[in-house]
Formats: structure tokens, sequence, C-alpha cells
């Protein structure tokens, strides 16, 4: 069948910019002959649903810069019958250029192609001029934003519906399509298009735990509880005594991300309102002004929250909700590891972490689902390692990868967020996208995407160095424009010569020369080790504090910074500046006598713990798990915050208005309550307390190093692709710790520790091995 495009990109006859817009457009063609087949591409900017014959098909694409926009492919061939058809797309574009993060950009554009093999040959439906489109009645088009980092509001209004997806509605008065650009035009705004390169986010519905409160507010409201998980029954709302306002506040026990679904059977009208947040601080964002009879609702846009509040006014005779639900959606893993210990609060902190990743792997890696939905760098790197040793899956980390490249400026520098081209430029997020990158490859064995990165990659070393002074140290990170970030931490000193981006740098060429070494480019290989050594003497020699036996956090013109912090001196262990020694120093003289300010951002604390764990201080790492996330868990925390203050008053969480955010007091920036970065315990604690080490598995092996610490038991399991590694310790009376480990027989164990007392057996495919050790 036909698989080139031959569609154009269409739209309505609106002027550029004009925002939030919702468009509706369709077209009806006959089939009269027996068909076989029937593939419906489709795209548009920035958001679609597809329906074929009133039926609902799907929805997207994957967000993505509009140089590279995502199609997707459906079967639709039994959507399909004998006589008329209809193709009917409901698409909307932002078409506000006013978003924070830079996203959501482009002017509005529809393309679709329906290829459709008959007993009479092939045919093609496509998007042209011969299209009837207009511009939704069913939305109220100015409306105010959410906030500055996302969408609008929105007001619908249910009476406006009119069968417009079915083949027999009349069309006549609607405008035919205007036609914004032909396929593939180089000139247009979408140059190219390619195919989703992930499946399909699942869908799940799932109902609220529980009710959190109601209120009449002076009108009535019955039969709340029979909406929640398990029950079955209808809500009774009335809201005809003048200026009532009955509602109800469910709660879903964590962040939930996806689609409110309500039916609601309103004999005399009225207006439904639907409000959110991951806290009690709850915003309404959706308003729906309900027709008489039954009433299907839901916004288009995705939600993200916890609680959700159902309210009514202005309702002429009571209405009755029948079905309350969430269409829930997420990426698609398949598999899903597992860990369980004799404490129980480090067995939850690893299940709030798998959920957090869980929700906030959509169509990309979300920072966070609700303020912004952008691909930040960082928090993707620290969620591909949970998804590496939880889940078991490359797919979306290789996909969040290329759209970094997608976007490389021409300098070489990558932006710090995605996945539209934007102008943040951090200088440590272009490190760890590379550092992203090299993680990647280890774990998946995926030597094609060093060949498609190898030019990005290249691009990017060289823009390092031409930050460099003559020294070898990167300077000016402080420079306009640019974001030098490594912690949400104020009091750090990050002017000029920066310590941590120059080590990362190190780490950075390291990376690179091994990547090299794998494609078989020796030359670039040792270009990449002879500046990293070079770098490694001038940070030693340049930014190190004898007296404090420290480096200082940044070097200007008028000498080094009196400024020491946990942060600096971390990565310079973590990057392989520190000697061994130093890092004795540093840990046990400042870091346990706590001689710098303390951390509070969830996401630098993976390096803490990565440098704790490696270096033996298991206990250490578990106490500043159980102290930072426990206290979140103790606040009630179901899924991990962006920042935190565990010193702040019991009584406080995240909030503009109670702190433990650096936004403290800024009431226009939404505070995330689902932040992907803070996960790292869950991959740490099967790594490292597990000991199952996959994150060079694509070498057929996997290293094996637990290390209980103070717990007296601890199991779990790790997927791969080779299949389950599982594992199982008991500590004995006399301290001597039994084991049990079931692997693949397809790999090969690498262990660092000393196993006695051994018996290996194979059970079909399967390794046992059971021994005892010393731990």
């Amino acid at each position: 069948m036909n698989q080139i495009w031959k569609s154009k990109w269409i739209w309505i006859d609106t002027p550029e910019y004009t925002p939030n817009v919702y468009v509706e457009a369709r077209t009806v063609f006959p089939l009269s002959v027996d068909f076989q087949s029937a593939t419906l591409r489709i795209s548009a900017n920035q958001e679609y649903k597809l329906f074929i014959n009133g039926r609902l098909i799907g929805s997207g694409p994957s967000p993505s810069d509009n140089a590279w926009k995502y199609f997707d492919t459906y079967n639709v061939l039994d959507a399909l019958q004998k006589g008329d058809n209809c193709i009917a797309v409901l698409a909307y574009n932002f078409g506000d250029r006013q978003i924070v993060t830079q996203q959501r950009q482009g002017p509005g554009g529809l393309i679709a192609q329906l290829d459709i093999r008959t007993d009479d040959g092939n045919m093609s439906i496509l998007t042209d001029d011969s299209w009837k489109c207009r511009r939704s009645p069913r939305w109220v088009h100015k409306v105010s934003r959410m906030h500055s980092w996302s969408g609008y509001k929105e007001i619908y209004l249910a009476d406006k519906e009119d069968s417009w997806e079915m083949a027999d509605y009349d069309d006549s008065s609607w405008e035919k399509a205007k036609v914004m650009a032909k396929v593939n035009d180089p000139d247009s705004a979408w140059p190219r298009l390619i195919p989703r390169e992930i499946p399909f986010l699942s869908r799940k519905e799932i109902k609220p735990n529980s009710v959190l409160r109601t209120e009449d507010n002076n009108g009535l409201l019955n039969g709340a509880e029979q909406l929640v998980e398990g029950m079955k029954g209808s809500m009774l709302l009335d809201a005809s005594v003048p200026g009532s306002l009955p509602g109800v506040v469910f709660d879903f026990g964590a962040v939930t991300v996806g689609y409110p679904v309500i039916e609601v059977i309103a004999p005399e009208g009225g207006v439904l309102q639907l409000s959110y947040g991951e806290s009690l601080e709850i915003v309404q964002l959706d308003t729906f002004k309900l027709k008489k009879g039954v009433n299907r609702l839901s916004p288009f846009g995705r939600r993200a929250f916890r609680y959700l509040q159902i309210s009514v006014q202005a309702t002429p005779a009571s209405i009755y909700i029948e079905n309350f639900h969430v269409e829930s959606v997420r990426y698609p893993f398949m598999q899903g590891g597992s860990f369980e210990s004799s404490d129980m609060l480090l067995n939850r902190i690893w299940d709030i972490g798998r959920y957090t990743t869980s929700v906030n792997s959509q169509d990309h890696l979300e920072d966070c689902p609700y303020r912004e939905q952008a691909l930040w760098v960082v928090d993707a790197v620290v969620m591909a390692k949970v998804i590496f040793q939880t889940f078991g899956d490359t797919a979306l980390v290789r996909k969040c990868l290329l759209q970094g490249a997608r976007i490389q400026n021409e300098d070489g520098s990558i932006p710090g967020t995605g996945p539209e081209r934007n102008s943040f430029l951090l200088p440590d997020f272009n490190a760890y996208w590379l550092l992203g990158v090299h993680d990647y490859w280890r774990y998946s064995g995926d030597d094609k995407i060093l060949s498609e990165l190898n030019a990005p990659i290249r691009r990017l070393i060289e823009w390092f160095i031409n930050q460099e002074d003559e020294n070898g140290l990167f300077a000016r990170a402080d420079r306009d424009g640019w974001w030098c970030f490594v912690d949400w931490a104020d009091y750090i000193d990050k002017r000029d010569r920066v310590t941590a981006i120059s080590c990362l740098q190190h780490k950075v060429l390291r990376s690179a020369a091994d990547m090299a070494v794998a494609l078989g480019d020796t030359s670039f290989a040792e270009e990449c080790n002879v500046r990293a050594e070079r770098l490694r003497t001038s940070i030693r020699n340049l930014l190190w504090n004898s007296d404090k036996e420290l480096f200082a956090d940044c070097l200007t013109d008028s000498g080094l910074s009196d400024s020491f912090t946990y942060q600096t001196n971390f990565i310079a262990i973590w990057s392989g500046i520190m000697t061994e020694d130093e890092a004795d120093n540093f840990i046990n003289n400042v870091f346990i006598k706590g001689q710098c300010p303390e951390l509070k951002g969830a996401f630098f604390y993976h390096i803490v713990l990565e440098v704790l764990f490696s270096r033996g201080d298991v206990k250490m790492a578990l106490d500043i798990i159980r102290s930072f996330w426990g206290e979140m868990v103790a606040r009630g925390a179901t899924t991990w915050w962006e920042t935190f203050d565990p010193s702040s008053p019991h009584c406080t969480i995240p909030s503009p208005y109670q702190g433990n955010t650096p936004t403290y007091l800024a009431d226009s920036i939404p505070v995330s309550h689902c932040h992907g970065w803070g996960a790292s315990p869950t991959y740490l604690l099967t790594e490292r307390i597990l000991g199952i080490d996959v994150s060079g598995i694509s070498s057929g092996e996997f290293g094996f190093q637990p290390a209980l610490g103070d717990l007296d038991w601890a199991k779990g399991m790790v997927p791969t692709a080779y299949g389950s590694i599982h594992a199982k310790f008991m500590r004995e009376t006399d301290g001597v710790v039994d084991l049990v480990i079931e692997y693949p027989a397809a790999l090969s164990i690498r262990p660092s520790v000393t196993i006695e007392q051994t018996v290996m057996e194979h059970i079909g495919e399967v390794v046992v091995l059971r021994g005892k050790m010393a731990l």
C-alpha cells in the first residue's frame, strides 16, 4: 500500500498567533466496494483527536519540535463501512508565544492521510482544501491561562454539540480548509514528518480512593461515596437555591495524570466545574455549561492532580452524576521490578519513587506533569536510571535523548529543556545530556545511537572546548542569558569559572572517549582523554583550597571564592577529581560534621548517595534516605516533591505560602509535588542494597555487590532484556547473611563480594546461586 505522503497541512483561516484555537475538520467519502486494509496517518500542531464515523480512534501526537514532527499511524479497517464514511478531527493549537518554557509553539496545522486497499485497487483520502473546517463552537475562545508555564483553562458549552463527527452531518455552511504547507516542505513550519518512536500510552480507568469533604453551600449533595473505588451508584447535586454551590473533593491517593470523565443527567441544565490540586491548594480549571439531558464530559487537555473537586451552580433542577472516573495515561512499561526489606519506610520510599517515575513517563520523560510537562535534561537522566533498574525499558529514554540532539543549537550546545527548541542554556545540563547518552548506551548496548549521535556529541564537545580559559577551565558560566544551575541552592557561588561545571566537563570528556572507542575512533578518544587529564590537573591546581582541604565553588579574576559547599565537593568526587584520601577527609570532617549549608533538593542527592554507596558508606546513605525522603513520607507525600527542607516546621509542605521551595512567596509559580528527579532511592536500593547493578548489562554481565547496611533482610527483582534477576538476603543471628540469587543463564554474574559455601544449579534457563556472605 502507498506509504508516500501526498496530503497537505491544513487549518482554518485565522491570523497568526491566534490563541487557544480548537478546530473541527472533516471530510466525507464513499466506499462502494470491499476493502482489505486501511491505514490512517495523522499529525497536528499541537494536538488532535481522531474520529471515524463518530468513533474515537485515537489522540496525539507525541510532543516534538516543529522541525521533527511526529505522526501517528492507525489501522482503521474496522471503523470503515460501505457507503459514506466521515473522517473528523478535533485539533488544537495553543497559539500564544508567552510561555515560560517556550514550548507549544508554531502555527496551527493538521495533516492526515487514509490509504485504503480495495477490490478495485488503492485509494487515498488526503487533507487538502476540499476538507471542511470551523473553529469549534463548543469551547469559549477567550479564557484565562492556567498559569505562565502551561495552557488555557476550558469553558465547554455542551449545548453546542451537534454530531459533527457523523457522515450525514450537514457541513455546507462550513468554510473550506486553508492549505498551510505542502508535506515535508523544507521552508514550512513542519519541514519533516517522522513516525512515532514509542508505543501509544496505556490508558486505564481509575476511580477516587475516598471522599475528602462535601459542602452543601446552601445547596444539596448526596451520595458522593457512591463514586469512589469499589462502589456503584449516583451522586445528586442541587444548586437550585440562588447562589448555592454544592461540591465534593475526592482524593485519588497520589498524583494522577489523565482525563476526568463524568456522565451527568441534567434535566434542566446548569453549570459544573472541576478544580484540581496536587495538594489541597486546588485551582478551578474546567467549566462545563450543561445541556438538558445526558452529558458526557471530559476536558480536552490532560490534567494532573491528587485532589479533584466537583462543584455545581445554577441547576434549575437536581442533577445526577451517574459515572465518574479518570482515564489515566502513562508510558506502557511492560515489566516492573520490586524491592522489599526489613525497613518498611525504605520499602515505601522505593515504591513512591517507582510510582513517581511511572506517572512522569508520558510521551517523554516529564519533569512534572502539572506545571510544565517539559523534557528537562536532568530530570530525564535521573528517571532513566530508575527505568533501567525498575522497568527494563529503553525506548522512552532513547527517544528523549534523540529529541535533545534534534534541537541542538548552532554553537553545539543542547537546550536544558525540550522537546521544542528554546533559549534555556544551562552549562551543567549540557554535561548531563551527554552523560545520559553514555548511561543509555552502556545499559542498552545500542551502538546505533552512537552513530546517530556522533555528530551532535562532537559538536557538544567542541562547544565545551570553546568555553575554556587558557588553563582549560570552563569559564564565564555566569554569562547573561545562561543559567548555571548546579542545584536549587542560592548559596552556591556560581561566578565565572564554576568548579562544578569544570568537574562535569571532565566526566563528559571521559565518557565521550569511552563512546569514541566503541565507534573505533581512537584518535578522538585520545584527544578527549588528554583534555580530561589536563582539565583535572587545572581543577586540582587552581580550584583547591589547601587550607580548607576543599574545592572552592568558583574562581574569578579576584581569586578563589571563599564559599565551600557540599555540592561542589560531591561533584568533585563523583567526577573523579578528588583523591580517595581527600574524599575521606571531606566526608568524615566536613559532611558528617555539618560544616556546609544543608542540601534541600532531591535532585542533587542522587550524586551524594551514589558517592556514599560507592565508598561503602551504606549506613550513612540509608540514614539520608530515611531522613530526607522519610520526612516527606511523614508529611503525607505519595509522590516526590521538587524541593524540600526537612528542617522546616513539620506542619509545612512545598507551597508558595509555606516554603520548602525556592519560589517561596512567588504565588504566580506553581509548586511541583510530583517531580521525577527525586526518585533516585528507587534505583539505588536495588542497585546498591540488593547489589544488582545492570548499568552495563549490554555486555552480557551484571555486577553483584550487595550491602545490607543495618537491614535484617532484603529481597527484590530487577527486570532485564535477558529475563529477571531475583535476589534474597537474610541476616542470621551470627551476622552472616544467607543469599539466594536467580538470574538468566544467558547472563554472567560479576561478584564484588566474597561468597562462601556456594551452591550453584541450573534450572532450565535460570541459574540459582546460594551461599553465605559477611555483610
